[in-house]
């Protein structure tokens, strides 16, 4: 009986690492930083942050802005630019040579009276096969 649960244990133990290689990755790059430690060989860079129009924390505004992140995409010889908005209402997701980039979020937040160094700025990806 022991060995029928300890099988059972293990084959459920592969089954569930086998969902986890497909789940996707989330990364959190800077700007000028890339991401390239994939087994495929792909390499993904967060090139800018730029036309951040959000509402700045402590402002009253008429609608809640949006940012826009510039990325480029390296899979083998093929690189392939493209920019997400960080408002839900606009483009924010991609499929680009099989692989699904959504941005999560894009940070810091601005703040009346603080300008956000462009340096500063990080974006939150998701990347999954599709």
């Amino acid at each position: 009986m022991k060995t029928v649960v300890l099988l059972l244990l293990v084959c459920l133990g592969f089954s569930c690492a086998d969902t986890d290689d497909r789940n996707p990755k989330v990364l959190n790059l800077e700007v000028n930083g890339c991401f390239d430690k994939f087994e495929s060989g792909i390499e993904i860079c967060l090139d800018s942050i730029f036309d951040d129009s959000r509402c700045p924390t402590g402002l009253v505004c008429v609608w809640e802005g949006d940012a826009l992140a510039a990325f480029t995409l390296r899979k083998a010889n093929t690189v392939k630019r493209f920019n997400l908005h960080a408002n839900k209402r606009y483009q924010n997701d991609t499929l680009i040579e099989g692989i699904v980039v959504k941005l999560l979020q894009v940070t810091p937040y601005p703040t009346a009276d603080q300008p956000v160094n462009p340096d500063d700025y990080r974006a939150e990806i998701s990347m999954d096969q599709n």
